[in-house]
């Protein structure tokens, strides 16, 4: 049986079976085999199970002493004891260091060292020490970006589009729906700014590994759902700012979740609302992030200013901001009924350009969008018709170019006939054809749902795959807020 001893060797019985007198130092283990003992009864020393381990390089290395005529081998068994791999000992060895590498074994396995063979007409005895091993193990990060295989990262939707701030309460967010809903985002690239670069944050999705986040941040709690992600594969700074606060009067608190790896590091700062300098920057450490503003009479941003040297990542969620600032403008209450925020009102102006009922004979402000095998159109008796044939496939109304304050919604009354179907598409602040969906009615009425982050909307007809000919009809397009109200 193998035991722990920490007992003092002789250094003649060193010398006599190594021929040096270096011996273990403190505790080590000892096998001491008696005469006439065979190999098959022999205890072996292993090792916990080890769930799962990457591919990478691996090293065990042990040092050992043997004493008598005995041989070791050091395996990776499964949990049954059956041999994965062994490599055997050499005796000339001993007592140096003697490193190991097992190439095959990866889950569910253990590592032993036992007798390989002994000369059971004498004693023998080996002396195991310094036992070490390295390796990569699955809930190991391979890099400061490994928090799990079904982390990924898209364009974040919210956009700085000058929306009012009425409370302190306004500027909270959760990143969920891509931040679509959060008063924050970036300023443009083409911006000229000294301290403010033009990296991207993005919108990280789930679920993570909690395994390899904690290995990498020290953390135990992961984000839940979507969060906010600047990402630097060579160094470099992001910055996520709010929209304009008027003033900070009391108790103005920034909360948030925060976890950074790599040489990612963040900090809380004001900006003035006509510079783009940052101003009284707090630094943050991961975990949970309380952030005191001062007072402040003029107006200012609050921004998020995250910098790496070299590659990291900062990722933060659940954005809480409280206190008293400074409301935009005095509201006036006309009615209990009737009154609401500005800031949930879509402005007008896009719904004078987005809204049209073909009285004119054309399609107001919306354009025809020509490409390969476009079907011909034309506007009358306040409707919009497009004709569809094999030769002429598609067809796309594509509304002019607009700025929205807050999600709204844009009806079109349709009828489709034949072999044509609808998709409503739109773009986003970021990315042309954001998203599309079909319209899976022949005739009614409909809505696409626009995002603050949304630019343009396209009406699409197309001819199915097998279909000869049909038609598109559009005779109302109708712009209002999200309780179907409308807007001009």
């Amino acid at each position: 049986m193998w035991r722990r001893s920490s007992s003092a060797l002789p250094s003649p019985l060193l010398l006599n079976a190594t021929g040096t007198t270096v011996g273990p130092r403190g505790g080590y283990a000892v096998l001491y085999v008696e005469q006439g003992t065979q190999k098959k009864s022999l205890d072996i020393l292993r090792s916990d199970p080890i769930t799962c381990q990457s591919l990478t390089e691996n090293e065990f290395t042990f040092r050992f002493w043997e004493f008598g005529q005995i041989e070791l081998e050091a395996c990776a068994v499964d949990l049954m004891l059956k041999d994965i791999e062994c490599v055997p000992i050499p005796r000339g060895s001993s007592p140096a260091n003697v490193k190991l590498t097992f190439r095959k074994a990866t889950k569910n396995f253990m590592i032993i060292i036992r007798v390989s063979s002994l000369n059971s007409d004498f004693d023998n005895m080996v002396i195991v020490d310094d036992i070490s091993y390295r390796a990569t193990l699955c809930t190991d990060a391979l890099s400061v970006f490994d928090i799990g295989d079904s982390f990924v990262s898209t364009p974040m939707l919210s956009l700085l589009l000058s929306r009012n701030v009425h409370t302190a309460q306004d500027l909270s967010c959760d990143f969920s729906k891509r931040a679509s809903a959060c008063l924050w985002g970036m300023l443009n690239q083409d911006e000229d700014s000294s301290d403010i670069a033009s990296n991207t944050w993005t919108v990280g999705h789930g679920p993570l590994n909690d395994e390899k986040l904690y290995s990498l941040t020290g953390i135990s709690e992961i984000p839940e759902g979507e969060f906010g992600l600047a990402k630097f594969e060579t160094g470099g700074s992001a910055v996520l700012l709010s929209e304009v606060v008027r003033c900070a009067l009391d108790n103005v608190h920034v909360q948030f979740k925060l976890w950074t790896t790599g040489t990612a590091k963040i900090k809380v700062c004001l900006v003035e609302e006509s510079s783009p300098s940052l101003l009284d920057c707090q630094d943050a450490s991961s975990g949970d992030v309380v952030v005191d503003l001062p007072r402040i009479r003029r107006p200012f941003r609050v921004a998020f200013s995250a910098e790496a040297e070299d590659q990291g990542m900062v990722l933060i969620d659940d954005i809480i901001v409280t206190g008293q600032i400074c409301p935009p403008t005095a509201a006036k209450q006309f009615s209990s009924k009737t009154f609401r925020p500005t800031a949930d009102i879509p402005d007008p102006n896009v719904c004078r350009l987005l809204s049209c009922d073909f009285h004119l004979g054309h399609a107001c402000l919306y354009e025809s969008s020509q490409v390969s095998n476009s079907a011909m159109h034309g506007v009358a008796n306040r409707k919009l018709n497009a004709f569809l044939t094999r030769s002429k496939r598609v067809f796309i109304l594509e509304s002019p170019q607009f700025r929205l304050n807050t999600v709204a919604r844009l009806h079109f009354d349709y009828r489709l006939q034949g072999d044509a179907n609808l998709f409503i598409c739109n773009d986003s602040g970021t990315k042309e054809l954001e998203s599309c969906f079909k319209v899976e009615g022949r005739e009614g009425n409909d809505y696409i749902e626009l995002l603050a982050s949304d630019t343009k909307v396209y009406i699409i007809s197309r001819l199915s795959e097998t279909g000869k000919s049909g038609s598109l009809e559009v005779s109302k397009i109708v712009f209002t807020d999200t309780s179907d109200q409308t807007i001009c």
